[in-house]
């Protein structure tokens, strides 16, 4: 077994906390408080929940940070990062690593029939391949874009952070 040959849909979280393009930045920060959670997907509305955005930590601090308290009530639609980068629910924790790797994003939606099905994370990916340990030497001699090194020293990394700290 491979990280070429095992599927996205056997790890990525189908339980989507999702808002409104029209919801504020407070919204989403309660949402993500409420939730213990680090994104909310953006959907053009709660019937269709098709996926138009993402709202980070990352994101709402970067506001909180240019010190303009009035961008908090602003729609999160001016604030959310698009077009979404998504994948397939056909694809592998390959693909999902390479993609996560090049575009340098911790998180990924996937897509079943351009409908929202989950969302994937590098924790997701890291916490599965520490759980199969076979898997492990696999992924350092794959074909992935990600050098040798820094891929030790992330599983490093998170395994240290999970099996300490958490």
């Amino acid at each position: 077994m491979s990280i070429d040959s095992i599927g996205i849909t056997n790890l990525m979280n189908k339980n989507i906390i999702v808002a409104e393009q029209n919801v504020n930045l407070i919204g989403v920060s309660r949402i993500m408080s409420n939730n213990n959670i680090g994104c909310v997907v953006i959907v053009d509305n709660l019937n269709t929940r098709k996926p138009i955005g993402i709202i980070t930590e990352r994101d709402v601090i970067r506001t909180i940070g240019m010190l303009q308290p009035h961008q908090m009530v602003v729609p999160v639609r001016e604030h959310m990062s698009h077009p979404l980068i998504t994948l397939s629910s056909k694809a592998t924790i390959a693909d999902a690593m390479k993609l996560m790797y090049e575009r340098k994003i911790r998180r990924v939606i996937i897509l079943e029939n351009d409908k929202l099905a989950g969302i994937l994370t590098d924790k997701d990916i890291f916490r599965y391949l520490v759980e199969n340990k076979d898997l492990l030497s696999t992924v350092i001699a794959s074909n992935l874009p990600i050098p040798e090194n820094q891929l030790k020293q992330d599983i490093s990394h998170f395994w240290f952070i999970n099996t300490f700290i958490e």
